[in-house]
């Protein structure tokens, strides 16, 4: 696998987010009926600030990292199930760590998401204690997580 982690297009985040939504619906606050039909001026959340994880040309994996202030906040990660256990989610997290500049960040995971939170946890992140549900009518629960802005590459 030759790993390389570039910024969104609208041509590389859109195919990605709506398959990560049709393949695991119960990881995410959106849904993929919700999302398929967005027009394309509506993706800009999703390509501003976004990164994509690629295997050579093929796109693997993405993360979005908002930045407000002195905090900042991880997004919509996911990586393809041909590509997990591969480094690709904590290159992921990586590069929105760099992307923070030295901001805390949070994120919000679905509790059922265990290979999602052991990563998170290894790479220093910690429950913050709250939590909610996915989506309005889902009886999944969601745990908050935090980890504090001091990030050296290699940790």
């Amino acid at each position: 696998m030759t790993l390389l982690i570039r910024p969104a297009t609208l041509e590389t985040v859109r195919p990605l987010r709506l398959r990560a939504l049709r393949e695991d619906p119960d990881a995410f606050g959106s849904t993929l009926s919700d999302e398929q039909t967005r027009p394309d001026a509506d993706w800009a959340f999703w390509v501003s600030d976004s990164v994509i994880a690629f295997d050579d040309e093929t796109p693997v994996g993405m993360a979005n990292l908002k930045v407000n202030g002195d905090e900042a906040r991880l997004y919509g990660m996911w990586v393809a199930p041909e590509a997990r256990g591969r480094g690709v989610g904590e290159a992921l997290v990586h590069a929105a760590m760099e992307q923070a500049a030295g901001r805390p960040i949070t994120l919000c995971v679905a509790e059922p998401a265990h290979a999602a939170r052991r990563l998170y946890e290894r790479l220093g992140f910690e429950p913050a204690g709250t939590g909610g549900t996915l989506r309005e009518g889902s009886d999944i629960r969601t745990l908050d997580y935090s980890r504090s802005g001091t990030f050296s590459p290699g940790q």
